[in-house]
């Protein structure tokens, strides 16, 4: 059941729709092995949930870490 959960929640991005932002998420992304989730970031405007501190090393990107969201009081 879980990952019958997961496949209707999870939405796959083909790495032909990243391209456009590799050479800008080359450049701001501190650790070169995030580049593709800092090119889905700024494909999708959005922010990144990640504890890694050093990828906090720039001003593009929005990264939360955990204890960050669990702050975060969200309504629904």
């Amino acid at each position: 059941r879980l990952i019958e959960t997961l496949k209707r929640r999870i939405t796959i991005i083909p790495l032909e729709e990243l391209v456009p932002y590799v050479e800008e998420s080359e450049k701001i992304t501190p650790d070169p092995s995030d580049m593709a989730y800092f090119a889905l970031a700024l494909k999708l405007n959005c922010a990144i949930w990640s504890n890694d501190k050093k990828l906090k090393n720039q001003n593009k990107i929005k990264v939360y870490n955990t204890q960050e969201l669990s702050k975060i009081n969200v309504h629904h």
